[in-house]
């Protein structure tokens, strides 16, 4: 590979991976509003609290209601959808990885494809056929199916740092590794 086509290809990785970091940091901030955010939807504007077919103190009647069961389905379409963008940016970081010999790169990169695809084809279904049992569903007695769907969820959350994490070690590693001379820029002397 030509040197320039090597430095493309280096930065195309390195915009790849950042594209990954950052859009993981999106889709976490966006979920977790999209629940907190109805409290304070309905503590900002008293006439939507009075329309929402429940008080806002009642917890029940809160995760039971058409607003709270409308943002369940927006993480789920959000997670969909942000699974099947990690799908072609890590395949696409990967045959980058790939065309430039990278191995400090490959290494935490397959690891962090692999758990999306885990992610992608096991937990996401499972966590959405789960969530859509609990749509409407009565919170006092909890039914069993939460139970499973906490579970569900805390898996795939931990999966989701340690996926980060190893996006987060390819990047470094392909912005440092990268540079010839361990780092150094080599400045030629004008005394020699």
């Amino acid at each position: 590979m030509r040197a320039h086509s090597r430095a493309f290809c280096e930065r195309l990785l390195v915009l790849f991976l950042g594209a990954w970091l950052g859009g993981s940091i999106v889709v976490w901030g966006v979920v977790v509003y999209n629940f907190a955010g109805i409290d304070h939807m309905l503590s900002r504007n008293p006439a939507l609290s009075e329309r929402a077919g429940f008080d806002p103190a009642d917890e029940e009647g809160r995760k039971t209601s058409v607003i709270w069961v409308h943002s369940s389905e927006l993480n789920r379409v959000f997670f969909e959808s942000w699974c099947t963008a990690q799908l072609v940016l890590g395949a696409a970081s990967l045959l980058v990885a790939f065309a430039v010999g990278r191995g400090a790169v490959i290494a935490p990169l397959a690891v962090a494809a692999a758990l999306v695809v885990y992610q992608t084809w096991f937990l996401v279904p499972d966590i959405v056929e789960l969530g859509r049992a609990l749509d409407f569903a009565p919170r006092d007695p909890p039914p069993p199916e939460l139970a499973e769907f906490g579970k569900r969820h805390g898996l795939y959350l931990g999966v989701d740092m340690t996926r980060v994490v190893a996006v987060a070690v390819a990047a470094v590693a392909a912005i440092w590794g990268g540079r010839t001379g361990g780092g150094r820029r080599r400045v030629a002397s004008s005394g020699s």
